[in-house]
């Protein structure tokens, strides 16, 4: 079994919560890239955004991913956005991606009270949703090693499956 874990997946389909918990089953260390960068930038992702850009945010993600992936094993969880750039994808292929997917209802139901997602305030959430579904859904199938729908899963379940498609890669 590969020591090196990257989370992917669209935001609220629990890549912080099941990589801090597949990380412990594991005995594995556990990084959560946006907490770092929001440790290290003191400030909140949703602010950085907003004082800086997401292009700004996007270098801080790769720097952080890079620095992390050389370790010699983790779990990794990364933010919705870390697959969109070529050279994190790169970065993915010294490890196994697992692809956390989650349907449009389910994800749109665990998000829509949170404050704290900085590309969905003052946009139409759903139509939102369904536009970064079109474009990212494509490159995470393709980045990802195993895929495990969330969608109406506990978090026990998707550990499980996790756990048992990892035996099998």
């Amino acid at each position: 079994m590969n020591n090196k874990i990257y989370m992917i997946g669209s935001m609220g389909s629990g890549k912080s919560s099941i990589g801090r918990l597949l990380a412990k089953k594991l005995h594995l260390p556990h990084y959560d890239l946006d907490k770092t960068i929001e440790h290290n930038e003191g400030m909140s992702v949703t602010d950085i955004f907003k004082k800086y850009n997401e292009e700004y945010f996007r270098d801080k993600e790769s720097v952080t991913l890079e620095k992390y992936s050389r370790f010699k094993e983790f779990v990794i969880s990364t933010g919705g956005g870390a697959i969109l750039r070529d050279k994190n994808q790169k970065i993915f292929t010294n490890g196994c991606v697992i692809y956390l997917k989650i349907s449009l209802d389910a994800q749109y139901e665990r998000i829509k009270n949170r404050s704290h997602r900085p590309l969905l305030e003052n946009k139409d959430i759903k139509a939102t949703l369904e536009n970064l579904d079109k474009t990212r859904n494509p490159i995470y199938k393709k980045t990802s090693d195993i895929e495990v729908d969330v969608s109406y899963l506990s978090k026990e379940d998707v550990i499980s499956s996790i756990i048992d498609k990892l035996k099998m890669n």
